[in-house]
């Protein structure tokens, strides 16, 4: 059956007998779509320009004064020939699923934000897709399950857009209980009630798995920051300075397996972390490209460019009569989504002096990451922090009124911070004591 495409007169199409018994259904829809972006697919007529498919897109162009209309014109089908084409026309075509549909919306609502920042839902409600046109819910609730199926990929599986709607506001409130079980204590002087919760032994990579198994598809996502320092093989038992004791080196477990252990911290991390966040990767220079290229491969977005901490003029190295003192080490800062920092436009390099006397090998002063967390956390931000040794990030999160958790193996350790917690207390007693008479004096 030959065809070719045409532009004919509307009044020389032909209407006989249809199957569909009121065109002229929802046709106000239609002549809006067809006014704003034009017709999409061509009628079907025969050689005698009798309509074959497309009554209703011929009905629109009537009532919009179209003098013409595309027609797809097919030669000479048989009577059998021209049902068949207004059944396929009609039912065999398959629309797109809901989950397609809110999607491509989706899309669209971005880039005409992108565009237009004052572009709204109900420009974009009459441009596409207007209420009465038949969608599926609201343009808010398919916008809302459209956003959250880049994260949560298994809502597509329900049936409709409502039962996915019903699934993300379940995923919603059970995300507001964890907020709950991870108390933010209102000041530094509450901290001791949930510290002893935050800080817990064991292993990471398997309480991270535990946090999020049997939980539907980003349940566990309850972080916005994750702070990860894992032992990235450097050997620090060779190189061991003076500043860390005996026991806590014998502690300190490098990974043997670096990339496979890696790759997997990285997922498990990326999964715990909400929609949108942000990451602080710590490594060793010289796994610089091999670190790069596994977030990456994860999925995490990192420039090529790593922020760095400067100690200070005076280096540290095992052989200083051959090699440079080394004052700074690297982190990657990987993005989840698109989070937006709490204080733009911060420089990348972080200038604090390395503590001189550790509890812990890789333990790092509690001022710089209390600098970190101002940059990447709002206010009441929870903390991932997976290798926590020391607990100095939990310390910083406390201060800065935010909460958090994570892993260590070490009892000796978690000792350690729960005193440091106690002793961050006495201090804020003392400041606050002294701010008091302060004020008296006055």
């Amino acid at each position: 059956m030959s065809e070719k495409v045409v532009i004919l007169p509307v009044d020389k199409i032909k209407v006989v007998e249809r199957s569909r018994k009121h065109p002229e259904e929802k046709i106000f829809e239609l002549q809006d779509s067809i006014a704003a972006i034009g017709l999409l697919n061509p009628i079907t007529v025969d050689g005698n320009y009798r309509l074959l498919a497309g009554e209703r897109r011929l009905l629109a162009h009537k009532n919009l004064g179209r003098q013409s209309i595309a027609c797809t014109i097919k030669e000479d089908p048989d009577k059998e020939g021209k049902l068949v084409i207004e059944l396929d026309e009609n039912v065999r075509r398959l629309d797109l699923t809901w989950y397609e549909r809110v999607q491509l919306e989706k899309r669209i609502w971005d880039i005409k934000q992108e565009k237009n920042p004052n572009w709204s839902q109900r420009k974009q409600q009459k441009l596409i897709t207007p209420e009465q046109a038949g969608s599926p819910g609201t343009l808010s609730m398919r916008l809302q399950v459209a956003e959250a199926l880049e994260t949560m990929p298994e809502l597509a599986e329900k049936t409709s857009l409502e039962e996915a709607y019903k699934e993300l506001k379940r995923y919603e409130e059970v995300q507001t209980k964890m907020a709950m079980v991870l108390r933010k204590p209102k000041d530094i002087e509450e901290a001791p009630l949930w510290a002893n919760e935050h800080y817990v032994i064991g292993d990471a990579i398997n309480g991270m798995g535990s946090f999020l198994k049997g939980q539907p598809h980003s349940q566990g996502k309850a972080f916005q920051f994750a702070e990860v320092d894992p032992p990235y093989g450097v050997d620090l038992h060779r190189r061991k300075g003076r500043n860390s004791d005996n026991q806590s080196m014998e502690e300190y477990l490098e990974w043997e397996d670096f990339p496979k252990l890696f790759e997997t911290t990285a997922s498990l991390v990326k999964e715990c972390l909400a929609p949108h966040g942000f990451a602080v990767f710590w490594y060793g220079m010289s796994r610089h490209q091999e670190v790069l290229e596994i977030l990456r491969r994860v999925g995490w977005t990192v420039p090529d460019i790593p922020a760095i901490w400067y100690k200070g003029e005076v280096g540290q190295t095992a052989s200083p009569d051959t090699t440079f003192g080394s004052c700074y080490e690297p982190f990657f800062v990987a993005r989840k989504g698109q989070p937006k920092l709490a204080r733009p436009g911060r420089g990348n390099v972080f200038n604090y002096t390395s503590l001189q006397k550790k509890t812990h090998p890789t333990e790092k002063p509690v001022w710089l990451l209390e600098e970190l967390l101002s940059v990447f956390c709002f206010p009441g931000s929870r903390v991932l922090v997976p290798f926590l040794g020391s607990g100095v990030t939990l310390r910083a999160a406390y201060k800065l009124g935010h909460t958090g958790m994570g892993w260590d193996l070490s009892e000796r350790h978690k000792a350690g911070f729960l005193a440091t917690v106690q002793a961050d207390i006495a201090a804020a007693d003392a400041a606050n004591a002294e701010r008091v008479a302060d004020a008296n004096t006055i």
